[in-house]
């Protein structure tokens, strides 16, 4: 029952991170690809291949890349890390021009 307490508790009280990256001073929106990408063991081993921005946009250049830790992420995480602390997955977002 304590553990059930404790899982809700940390997901509730977690809180939302962004980082963004913009390519330029007035990056324009075009192809925007969203995927997650995890990590494990608290976050210090990265599980998925770093984004590749060139694949990402099909050759043409990148104009912004937003790394998120969304609600949905910390809510899916949250569950799996009341057993253990092995997944940490976080939203990366590609916007192309």
């Amino acid at each position: 029952m304590m553990k059930k307490l404790l899982a809700i508790a940390a997901v509730a009280l977690s809180g939302c991170t962004t980082i963004h990256f913009d390519n330029g001073a007035n990056p324009t929106m075009g192809q925007t690809t969203e995927k997650w990408h995890h990590n494990a063991v608290l976050a210090l081993i990265e599980v998925s291949d770093p984004v590749n921005l060139e694949s990402e946009c099909a050759g043409k250049e990148w104009s912004s890349v937003q790394t998120e830790l969304t609600f949905l992420n910390g809510f899916v995480s949250g569950f799996v890390n009341a057993i253990a602390p092995v997944w940490y997955p976080k939203t990366v977002t590609v916007n192309c021009k």
